[in-house]
């Protein structure tokens, strides 16, 4: 009897490790929302079909809600051309967060939320350029712009600081940092929807709102820079970066490229709407109603959020030239996913080897004891 008790006691104790074994590989891997290979396939097939180069575009996308993205070449380098007006009025935005300027501060004889009207919503050149010059030098503003981005210092090709070139994947940075710190930057996101009502991601986008910032300029040597960059308010929103090099047809390319992130995110959306798509954050406790545990974890999602904010302020007020730079992994998201999905499957594999370890000496002893 006591051996059997062993024995039991032996699986039961297997059975429970296999079984945090399976918790913890879950938890380290979140679910996937949206899939490489179909927007990759999406991609190839609108590329194909109007006989584009695909080596003219560069293009990112994020899903916010995971925070996933996809990326076609997002780190060829494309003069920015308006698109820098964005993270410009966010260090002014920034300036009247710290109490350093407020809503109504004249800069050149000018009030500052006029001065953000005029930039995003006219993208008036003129305005932009003598801001930039009362912040700083041109090149030292663009390098205050990397404080938008957790890319390092070493990504930045000399284009960047000389010549406002940018990639698709740093303005997505940038539009990452804007939306889920709104309230840090006042009032951009609500000028940035009234930009362009009939052009460019509202071309194709009426169903739902859209901040967008274009950036177009046809160069000396006969290239034409046309892009956009923005937020589509879907219900669950999404960040899309257009940059081309395309003449005329690059305003249609661009709305295409809107409507059809704007039907795959809502597709992924309703396909997941039952899914848990991340871990929640802590588990309810018995008894806890649903409504307490939703009002919970909004809480506890919102103390983070401001942790995180303290913390990037706290660096950025220690830097000197104002330029805060965040130690990342230079991996993709789909590079460390991956890495991610192989450690889970390692752990799962070493619970199975240890369970199925553990039941050979289950029959070994129970064949032994009926000898």
């Amino acid at each position: 009897m006591k051996k059997y008790r062993l024995t039991f006691a032996v699986v039961l104790a297997a059975a429970l490790l296999l079984q945090s074994l399976i918790t913890a590989g879950a938890e380290g891997t979140p679910a996937c929302a949206i899939r490489s290979d179909e927007i990759q396939s999406m991609f190839d097939t609108y590329v194909s079909e109007h006989d584009l180069n695909p080596e003219l575009i560069s293009v990112a996308y994020v899903y916010t809600e995971t925070n996933e993205t996809w990326y076609h070449l997002p780190d060829s380098w494309y003069y920015s051309a308006s698109l820098y007006k964005v993270p410009l009025m966010m260090i002014l935005a920034d300036r009247e967060s710290d109490g350093e300027l407020e809503r109504d501060s004249l800069i050149n004889g000018m009030q500052l939320s006029e001065i953000e009207e005029k930039v995003l919503i006219d993208s008036n050149n003129d305005i932009a350029y003598s801001t930039m010059l009362y912040i700083d030098q041109p090149s030292e503003c663009r390098a205050m712009f990397q404080r938008y981005s957790p890319l390092k210092k070493d990504y930045y090709d000399w284009n960047f600081y000389s010549y406002s070139y940018f990639t698709a994947r740093f303005m997505a940075d940038v539009l990452c940092t804007l939306y889920r710190q709104e309230d840090r930057f006042p009032r951009l996101i609500e000028y940035m929807k009234q930009a362009q009502p009939d052009h460019y991601f509202r071309l194709s986008v009426d169903s739902c709102d859209v901040a967008q910032k274009y950036g177009c300029y046809h160069d000396e040597d006969g290239t034409d820079w046309n892009h956009t960059a923005g937020i589509i308010y879907t219900p669950v929103p999404f960040i899309l970066v257009v940059m081309t090099r395309y003449g005329g047809i690059s305003e249609n390319i661009i709305a295409d490229f809107a409507e059809m992130f704007l039907d795959y995110t809502i597709s992924v959306t309703e396909a997941n709407q039952n899914t848990q798509l991340t871990p929640p954050l802590q588990t309810a406790d018995a008894g806890e109603t649903d409504g307490k545990k939703t009002e919970r974890i909004t809480t506890e999602k919102q103390q983070k959020e401001a942790e995180q904010e303290k913390t990037l302020r706290d660096a950025e007020s220690s830097d000197p030239h104002g330029i805060f730079e965040q130690d990342t992994e230079s991996d993709h998201n789909e590079d460390r996913e991956r890495e991610e999905e192989k450690a889970s499957r390692k752990i799962l594999l070493v619970g199975c080897a240890v369970m199925t370890l553990l039941l050979t000496v289950f029959a070994v002893v129970t064949k032994k004891r009926n000898l």
